[in-house]
């Protein structure tokens, strides 16, 4: 029912999303110990450390999650079989990253080689795995509340440890790695608790290698796809450096493309408390009224996505005004406005990411996410030199789009697709809002006044029309 997925949506996004928003409040405080050079050194190191983190799991998530919906007696024994097989894997792996890591360390932060490979590397090593069961059992089992509070803890930590490090303390990009480690560490003891405590799912280190081999068939051709959403996501600060682009430009970069990460916090939320629903009526394979509401709770989330992306991007000039103390740092807003918008790709993406991973179609998935995240990459080699910086954020924008649409084009989909999404229509819509309201975003406060009460008049209407289709049960 409508009803739950949105009091599940309030407790992931409140409850366990909120104190990492709550970053944004801290901007005031904290921009003004921080240089454009110290954003550039965290984006590139928080660049690599993303992408070590997701290898590290061998896109093994796949397979857990199938063997939790499909077999939800036998779960537990297959979970503490990839528990044990990654638990010995992360050993080498992360030892390996550390090293990596030392080395990646641009040359601002040189003087803080070791400490910062230690403290990035160390949590890929040791606390991944235990986290990654903690928010799938969570998740599917529909009990946010604990999920939720483990967050808001970790959270509100870091927050708190972040201003301490670099407003208190003064240690500049170093305060973030401090920071993020002492809270994943805290993180990792109450995920102990559910994982090892209540639920039993102690690794078993004499695995099947059968049990092993079939779920790596299914899980590695994830990992094409999902390091294309590392090229989508985060690749650009790599390329600019790469590239030899002055750190202190990667910085201004980096605190544009950081707004659009708050939005992906934000909409992890919905996102979230939408899988099980989806994951219900992906299970009625022949049934047109299930695949209705799929597209319904779809169209929803667009909408909904849509209208925030929208909004924010109209008010984001003041909104760097507000919170970013820094006048240099207020020049990336207009970078910002389209980054934002490219993630309203996400709620179309979930519909096709969602329907292959369930029917195992998961070898199809880089067709759309490879070619989304190599173009990325490609076209910013290209372009950058030419216009410069600034040319990543198109470029970024451009690929989510087609990560978002080109899915639904994918023979595996379409065979399987009983009703029709529009891809194009939505995907225009986009285009033209992003249009306007970069245009938009210049305009005197009155104006943004009579435009954001006008959109969210429009909203309710519609809200209250589309709420009489979305009848979702489980």
């Amino acid at each position: 029912m409508l009803r739950k997925l949105l009091s599940h949506a309030v407790i992931y996004g409140l409850a366990a999303q909120a104190p990492r928003l709550a970053g944004v409040l801290a901007l005031p405080i904290i921009t003004r110990y921080l240089t454009p050079a110290d954003y550039g050194v965290a984006g590139i190191v928080t660049a690599y450390v993303s992408v070590f983190t997701m290898l590290l799991t061998l896109g093994l998530s796949v397979v857990m999650m199938n063997s939790f919906a499909r077999q939800p007696q036998r779960y537990p024994w297959v979970w503490r079989q990839l528990n044990g097989f990654v638990t010995l894997w992360s050993l080498v792996y992360g030892s390996l990253v550390i090293v990596a890591l030392y080395f990646l360390v641009p040359e601002e932060g040189a003087a803080h080689r070791l400490e910062i490979a230690l403290l990035a590397g160390l949590p890929i090593m040791l606390f991944t795995m235990t986290e990654l069961q903690s928010n799938i059992y969570f998740q599917l089992s529909q009990k946010p509340l604990p999920l939720a509070f483990r967050s808001f803890i970790v959270g509100a930590l870091g927050v708190a440890l972040n201003i301490y490090t670099i407003a208190y303390l003064g240690l500049g990009f170093r305060g973030w790695f401090y920071a993020g480690f002492i809270s994943v560490g805290v993180g990792f003891l109450l995920n102990s608790y559910h994982v090892y405590i209540r639920q039993k799912l102690w690794p078993i280190f004499n695995f099947k290698w059968s049990r092993i081999k079939s779920s790596l068939r299914i899980s590695l051709p994830v990992i094409p796809h999902n390091l294309a959403n590392f090229m989508l996501d985060t690749s650009d600060k790599l390329v600019l450096n790469i590239l030899h682009v002055p750190v202190q430009r990667i910085g201004l970069y980096n605190v544009a493309s950081s707004f659009g990460t708050y939005f992906l916090l934000a909409s992890m939320a919905v996102t979230q408390a939408a899988s099980p629903f989806y994951l219900t009526y992906l299970a009625q394979q022949k049934d047109r009224a299930a695949a209705l509401q799929v597209r319904h709770l779809t169209f929803a989330l667009l909408a909904l996505f849509l209208f925030a992306t929208t909004l924010g991007s109209l008010w984001m000039r003041e909104i760097f005004i507000v919170l970013i103390k820094n006048e240099t740092l207020q020049q990336a807003y207009p970078l910002a406005i389209i980054i934002l918008m490219g993630y309203n790709y996400r709620p179309m993406y979930l519909a096709v990411m969602n329907t292959l991973t369930y029917r195992e179609h998961t070898n199809k998935l880089w067709r759309l996410s490879v070619v989304a995240g190599v173009g990325n990459v490609l076209l910013n080699f290209i372009l950058v030199p030419i216009f410069g910086y600034q040319a990543a954020a198109y470029t970024t924008f451009a690929a989510l789009m087609y990560m978002g649409y080109s899915g639904f084009y994918i023979r595996a989909y379409k065979d399987s697709s009983l009703v029709p999404y529009y891809p194009m229509a939505w995907m225009a819509l986009t285009v033209l809002l992003l249009f306007i309201v970069y245009e938009l975003a210049t305009m005197a406060i009155t104006v943004k006044i009579i435009v954001t009460a006008i959109a969210g008049v429009g909203a309710i209407v519609a809200a209250v029309v589309y709420r009489r289709n979305l009848k979702l049960q489980l």
